[in-house]
């Protein structure tokens, strides 16, 4: 059995399993000098030989002399060659190998140099090894795109190197060849899980990263340099140099595959048959792998894992594979087919073909009973096969009820396939999953299901890594690594509706065509975070000078659209300045509000507020009223059916605008359960729908709304008790209505009291003041308005039970209707001026003049 390291894959592998053994180490510097003139010495006779052999008149000797000059040029061409490769050692054969046979004459140099000089001068062996790797130009390269300067990182390398003196630090040789030993073994290890064939210098420099030496850790730490991702951006120069010397970049990401041996249809063994009904109804991915055009995969290790040992096992040899649209089914498909090709994979799999088959074209054109010949011979070609793995994309679409030849297909192919006549992969999508498969229990029966998960941000990074140097030929334009990491971040935070890599890749595509446009050499952080900024609408940079006046200052940006509520108002920006200002918790929404009181006081107002502040507009509210979920089974609501037949519409609403302000009108009245559901949304800020999807709240604002106990709240007020004296008391009470740990999950309980007189002709002023504003810009309208107007409309709008609600059916009633029949009659039009002013109890319409 052997295994295939894929770049950028995970390697468990630990030095103590690795030996390494080079005479040329022990050698003294003199002696190493001795040595490669002697080497040199024997090659310029050996050349002047072969010429004299090959141009000899005697035909032995110059027979031997061609012999000898075919020897030379072989050597010409791999003297820049170790003798090994690392992609060509299986997993298993790891253990006890000797790393020296793998490294790169240049790395070879660069080591004795360091070695060299250590000797000579003293000091930290890794800091003289540090400096000598920065004259590789790959290695400078890296360091340009992490945006560090390489010559500011060589002068605080010399800065460290001149810290030490001879008598500082003085290793003996064994010390000397025991970091390098560890040096090599830690750059093997990191050269084997990239994927690449040598020990390079770029991965002895990776390697520096791991080492734990303080020297090194402080220069690192001085340029925040992470490990991580200078292996990542390490990537860049070492396929940069590679594709280079190819004089191509390739157009798509199996391009970076290694090239598999000869195109077979035949097995080895000349056991298979030949399946020409089969090859016209499908596409061999061995095929495919063999041009080098599938099998690149990063992450999905533990996924493909399990799906390889399903497949090598003695029965129910078959898998489901269940993800959603991107996660990267179709590409660990491939990655298998790549294997297969590489020879790869477990004994079992040895020699196979990996066949995707096309329901489509199966059925297309054909009646029934032609529908079934063609089922019926695919079959039996598969069986007779007997290295053929049968790949089912969407197979889902074999229990499609819009058309009987789909039945009849999966009716056909369920006893082959439930008896392991022949291995079948499906996939298929988590909502397909429950309406189309689960049913069918006899034929899931014959299945292994993997789920296959969304990538991490660290491997979307590494995958956008190499997709960003195809990128940068497409584009012209350079890409920082700083820029990949941002868009990998801002991507899995705010668009949801995509996986990764899929959604960070799009928005790397869109800052790209961004910076094209605007003539940019480079592509930077900012820029990526600019263009998600203008497609989410709400700001993710830190905040400016600017903006942070406007945060310190919320309070009063507020109360220009909320009367009092001084508390409200205060709790909301508090939680805001805390967001904004990178302190908010981890782990859960950006802030969740219980807001209590009378019905008309701002509650709801509030939240609109709010979803203008921080999400750009009104539009960014999801609002549900709760009086609406009171039956047990209203819970399906929101997170869909069982049967996966309908979705909900709370997660839907989520995965479609991750950053909204929710808004749960009347929340003491949905059914227990339905309260149960947000317990997991306010602690942890997500959620699982009903086929199975994990829905983000992390960058929602959860607002519920309630009236519970607001009689209580009214009477305290009116015998002189404030807010703070009242709000233990009113926690208690709210459990009669909430169960304790769904109230302590709230980041606040907001108490709202109830309006006064003098609250109403405020909120009054405050609309009537909007209201001539619209009809001056709508309209052309000039339109003063007396105070006493606004006093008069407070008062009869003012109700304390149903608090300012009320207001708006007077100013409708009272104002807009005898405005609208005015305009009707042509008695206004516009550039009029008109006044409103009292007279008695009735509100009169005076018409003054004609403005510019």
């Amino acid at each position: 059995m052997t295994n295939q390291t894929a770049p950028g894959a995970q390697s468990s592998i630990s030095p103590d399993q690795l030996v390494f053994i080079d005479p040329r180490f022990e050698f003294s510097a003199p002696l190493r000098f001795l040595w490669s003139l002697v080497t040199f010495s024997f090659y310029g006779v050996f050349i002047v030989g072969t010429i004299l052999a090959v141009t000899s008149d005697i035909e032995w000797l110059r027979w031997a002399g061609i012999l000898c000059a075919l020897w030379l040029v072989d050597r010409a061409l791999h003297i820049n060659t170790p003798p090994y490769q690392l992609d060509r050692l299986s997993a298993d054969k790891v253990a006890g190998v000797n790393v020296a046979q793998f490294l790169l004459p240049k790395s070879f140099r660069i080591i004795v140099r360091a070695l060299d000089r250590t000797g000579i001068s003293g000091g930290d062996f890794y800091l003289h090894f540090m400096k000598a790797l920065l004259r590789d130009a790959g290695i400078r390269g890296a360091l340009w795109r992490l945006e560090i300067s390489p010559e500011e990182f060589e002068h605080k390398v010399d800065e460290e190197i001149a810290k030490y003196t001879k008598k500082d630090k003085q290793y003996s040789h064994a010390e000397l060849l025991a970091r390098i030993e560890l040096l090599i073994k830690m750059a093997f290890i990191e050269a084997y899980g990239e994927g690449t064939r040598h020990i390079a210098p770029s991965n002895l420099f990776a390697a520096l990263g791991t080492i734990d030496d303080a020297a090194v850790r402080r220069v690192f730490y001085l340029f925040s340099l992470d490990v991580g991702d200078l292996q990542k951006a390490l990537i860049f120069s070492r396929y940069r140099q590679r594709f280079a010397w190819m004089r191509v970049i390739p157009a798509t990401l199996g391009g970076f595959a290694r090239k598999g041996p000869r195109h077979r249809i035949m097995n080895r063994a000349w056991t298979a048959r030949p399946t020409p009904t089969l090859d016209m109804y499908s596409d061999d991915l061995t095929d495919l792998a063999r041009e080098q055009r599938v099998g690149f995969l990063i992450g999905h290790a533990q996924e493909y894992g399990t799906m390889i040992n399903i497949l090598s096992r003695g029965a129910k040899q078959n898998v489901m594979l269940v993800g959603d649209p991107g996660s990267g089914k179709e590409t660990i498909i491939s990655h298998l087919a790549f294997n297969i090709v590489k020879d790869k994979v477990p004994d079992a799999l040895f020699d196979k073909r990996l066949v995707s088959l096309s329901i489509g074209e199966l059925v297309s054109g054909a009646g029934p009973e032609e529908i079934s010949g063609r089922v019926s011979a695919v079959v039996s070609e598969l069986i007779g096969a007997k290295n053929i793995i049968l790949y089912i994309p969407d197979i889902h679409n074999l229990f499609k009820t819009s058309g009987e030849g789909f039945m009849n297909v999966a009716n056909m192919m369920l006893p082959a396939i439930a008896g392991d006549a022949f291995q079948v992969i499906g996939s298929t999508y988590p909502r397909e999953m429950k309406s189309e498969i689960e049913p069918h229990t006899d034929f899931l029966g014959a299945f292994e299901t993997v789920r296959i998960e969304e990538i991490t941000e660290d491997e979307a990074i590494k995958l956008l890594t190499y997709v960003s140097i195809i990128m940068e030929r497409q584009y012209k334009v350079v890409i920082s690594f700083e820029a990949i990491k941002a868009a990998v971040s801002i991507a899995h935070k705010y668009f949801k509706q995509k996986m990764l890599p899929s959604s960070a890749e799009d928005l790397l595509k869109e800052a790209l065509a961004d910076a094209t446009h605007r003539g940019e050499k480079m592509l930077t952080d900012e820029l990526v975070i600019a263009v998600a900024e203008r497609k989410v609408n709400i700001p993710i940079h830190k905040a400016t000078k600017e903006e942070a006046e406007k945060l310190l200052n919320l309070e009063d940006i507020i109360h220009k659209n909320l009367v009092d509520q001084e508390p409200a108002v205060g709790a909301v920006a508090r939680a805001l300045r805390q967001y904004r200002s990178g302190l908010a918790r981890s782990g859960g929404p950006i802030a969740t509000f219980l807001f209590v009181g009378p019905t008309g006081v701002g509650k709801t107002e509030l939240a609109k507020i709010l979803a203008t502040t921080q999400f750009g507009s009104e539009q960014m509210l999801l609002r549900f009223d709760m009086s609406e979920y009171q039956d047990k089974q209203s819970i399906f609501r929101f997170i869909g059916t069982p049967d996966g037949k309908m979705s909900g519409t709370l997660t839907e609403a989520v995965i479609q605008k991750p950053y909204s302000l929710i808004l749960l009108d009347e929340f003491e009245k949905a059914h227990p359960d339905v309260l149960n559901l947000f317990l997991q949304v306010l602690d942890d800020g997500r959620i699982t729908d009903n086929v199975g999807r994990v829905v983000d709240f992390h960058n929602t604002i959860v607002i519920a709304t309630s009236n519970a106990n607001s009689d209580f709240i009214k009477d305290s007020i009116e015998a002189g008790r404030t807010i703070e004296d009242i709000r233990d008391e009113f926690k208690k009470k709210l459990t009669t209505h909430f169960r304790p740990e769904l109230l302590n999950r709230f980041s606040d309980v907001i108490i709202f009291k109830n309006l006064s007189v003098d609250d109403t002709i405020a909120i009054a002023r405050m609309q009537m003041k909007k209201f001539a504003k619209m009809v001056g810009q709508d309209q052309g309208i000039a339109l003063d308005i007396d105070d006493a107007v606004v006093q008069h409309l407070a008062r009869i709008g003012h109700d304390p039970v149903f608090g300012a609600r009320p207001l708006r059916t007077v100013i409708n009633d009272r104002i807009k209707s005898q405005l609208a029949e005015m305009i009707l009659r042509n008695e206004i039009s516009q550039g009029s001026h008109l006044r409103l002013t009292m007279e008695g109890d009735t509100v009169r319409f005076v018409v003054t003049e004609e403005h510019n």
